[in-house]
């Protein structure tokens, strides 16, 4: 598996833009959420699985909101083009509900004209570069940019919490901002695609097992205590719930996807 992507990448929307070719058949592997939008480029064979293991359809191009984690299977000669983006783009260019659509690949088809995606999904396939990407998404999609990347009301509201690292209990939300705890979970779920509580700990998720990734702690006592967690047991539940497997697992689980996602810069401004 080819994982390519720039460590020094800056975009004016984008957050980042990653290309991976599969040199050969690659078996099941678990990618977690990550709070962002997406715009996603199937190259070739792909199988999505969502985290009930129910078969996923993958169009060529689509467009996904933050969800649940995703098991992925590739086969040789596959290319997968992802492009994140901030989490209020998946409504910006939908205009769907999020929470409704939460696990699903939402063609995007429905919402660009056709020829102007076919001739950027022609187009991209040959570019092994983030420069030569970047280059062929700016000419062929730069005029969606700005109704794409408005913002919304619970955008500065999800920026805080990549702030804060997740570590802020959700009431705080409504003491910070000018607006009651009911419309900040009736915002959430119809921008964001998810409850705030469960936003905030899936934040406080990606931060805590890039450490985790990284050995950067002391010890596991540590490490959890940093980021507020009561205990390795309520650790441990939102390693079940936003990885779909045990600590322990995770350790020992062969997944260069997931580890190669998690060395890249999270929470970019």
């Amino acid at each position: 598996m080819e994982f390519i992507n720039d460590v020094n990448f800056e975009h004016s929307f984008f957050k980042d833009i990653i290309r991976i070719n599969y040199k050969a058949d690659m078996p099941l592997q678990c990618i977690n959420d990550y709070g962002y939008s997406y715009i996603m480029l199937r190259f070739g064979d792909l199988e999505a699985y969502d985290y009930q293991n129910n078969l996923v359809p993958v169009p060529k191009i689509f467009v996904k909101g933050t969800g649940d984690y995703f098991n992925i299977k590739a086969y040789k000669n596959t290319t997968w083009i992802s492009i994140e983006l901030p989490t209020h783009s998946f409504h910006n260019i939908t205009k769907l509900i999020a929470k409704n659509y939460r696990n699903k690949l939402i063609d995007l088809y429905d919402y660009v004209d056709a020829s102007i995606l076919d001739e950027l999904y022609n187009e991209i396939h040959g570019n092994q570069t983030i420069e030569s990407l970047t280059q062929t998404l700016d000419k062929y999609l730069h005029k969606f940019y700005s109704s794409w990347n408005l913002n919304l009301n619970s955008t500065l509201i999800v920026d805080y919490i990549y702030r804060q690292k997740g570590i802020l209990p959700v009431s705080m939300l409504s003491e910070k901002f000018p607006y009651g705890e009911r419309s900040i979970e009736r915002m959430f779920n119809t921008e964001v695609g998810s409850t705030p509580y469960r936003f905030i700990c899936l934040i406080r998720f990606n931060f805590i097992i890039r450490e985790l990734e990284k050995q950067n702690y002391i010890s596991m006592e540590e490490l959890i205590e940093r980021y507020n967690y009561y205990d390795l047991s309520h650790f441990e539940k939102d390693f079940k719930k936003f990885l779909g497997q045990s600590i322990n697992s995770y350790k020992n689980d062969f997944n260069p996807l997931l580890s190669q996602a998690l060395q890249r810069e999270y929470s970019k401004f």
